[in-house]
Formats: structure tokens, sequence, C-alpha cells
């Protein structure tokens, strides 16, 4: 007899933690994003032709950003990075329009190997560069500084070279589309809900009640 209930307590502990495994898998992640929140950004001067066909100057860097989630709420702070050359944007809090995906793998490769908190604004402002020259093509040219021109060439070097794997790219990176400012790459941070602990509590009553009815049998 005490064989068999060992049999049903090992059966039942296992079944607890699957029912645990699958409550948690069970669900989703949020993708109901309706706000950004640009906190902070690492930026500075860089002199270019506009894809107009006129020389001028912009700021080229990297964002700090967090986006609101309709279920769990802001998100960490996460880099970001401008897709657009001819809109602004200013630390605040904006309604998210829409997410989008990149529209090309190239970018989201850029940002995915070499955004870093360890970068200086000189890198960040290159990182930035060559995105813009992946969006624009020959349409855009960095004229400067030098400093910025040095990394922006070595990103770009690096990108002829790579193994871009654009389903890891594309599911993993969105730009985030701001209505009248500057749409921003984002990577999807949003991660599913961790399951209530009295959810946990219930499954754990009813698993323990198996146990003891199973027992009583056995007697």
């Amino acid at each position: 007899m005490d064989r068999n209930f060992k049999k049903i307590r090992v059966a039942t502990i296992a079944a607890f933690f699957a029912c645990i495994l699958a409550v948690a898998t069970a669900v989703p992640a949020s993708a109901t994003l309706t706000q950004v929140r640009v906190d902070s950004w690492d930026i500075m001067s860089v002199y270019f032709d506009h894809p107009e066909g006129h020389s001028t100057s912009g700021s080229a860097g990297e964002f700090m950003v967090s986006l609101y989630d309709d279920t769990l709420g802001w998100g960490d702070l996460q880099a970001a990075f401008c897709v657009d050359l001819d809109s602004t944007i200013s630390k605040a809090t904006y309604d998210i329009a829409s997410m989008l995906q990149p529209v090309t793998a190239e970018i989201a490769w850029l940002m995915d190997t070499y955004s870093a908190p360890s970068l200086t604004t000189v890198e960040n402002a290159g990182l930035q560069s060559a995105i813009w020259k992946v969006l624009y093509g020959d349409d855009f040219t960095l004229n400067g500084p030098s400093t910025v021109e040095t990394v922006y060439d070595g990103y770009l070097y690096a990108l002829e070279n790579a193994t871009i794997d654009t389903d890891y790219l594309l599911s993993h990176y969105s730009v985030v589309n701001i209505d009248g400012h500057q749409n921003l790459l984002v990577h999807n941070s949003s991660s599913a809900p961790v399951p209530e602990p009295s959810t946990m509590v219930l499954l754990g009553a009813g698993l323990i009640g198996l146990l003891s009815a199973g027992r009583k049998k056995i007697k």
C-alpha cells in the first residue's frame, strides 16, 4: 500500500509543477503598447547631405525610452534610435499610433549588435548615422565630424560582411510610430505577466486535496 501511495504522491507533485508551467506559458505576452516616454538622450551634432539635396546638420545619438503596456504598465528604460531625418522629439510622453515592422532587418542588426550602455556619445552618433545610411541609401552622406565618420564607417563595413538573421531581427525589433514626431527603433521588450500568487495557491490546494483523497482510498 505504501508503495502505491508513494507512486501517487510522485505523480501528484509532477502534476502540480506541470500545472504551474502550463499557467506560466499559457498567458501570452501583451502587445498593447499605447505610450512611449522619452526619458533622456545621448546625442551630438553631425553634418550630412540630406536626401532632398542640401547639406545640413542634425542631432544623432541614442534615446532612452520606456514603453507603456496596458496590461503590464511601464517597461524598463531601453535604448532607441531615430528612423527619420525630418521630425523632432522632446523629453515627454507620446501616444503610440502603431507599432511597425522595421523596413529592413539591417537597421535592427546594427542596433542588436552594437547598442550598449558602454557606447560613447561619438559611437552612438555613428550608430545613428549608420542607421540613417541604411534607410536612405545614396541619398544620405555623412560629412562629419571625422570622429563620428570613423566609427560610422566601421559599423557599415561590419554590416556588409554580416550574416543577417532576418526572422529573428524582425520579430525582436519594432518601430514606434508617433504621429508628428520622430519614429523610434526599439527592442520588443514586453514580457508575459507572472501568474498571481492566488492562482498558485488554488492549484496547490486542489492537488493537495487529490493527494489526501488518494491516501484515504489506499488505507
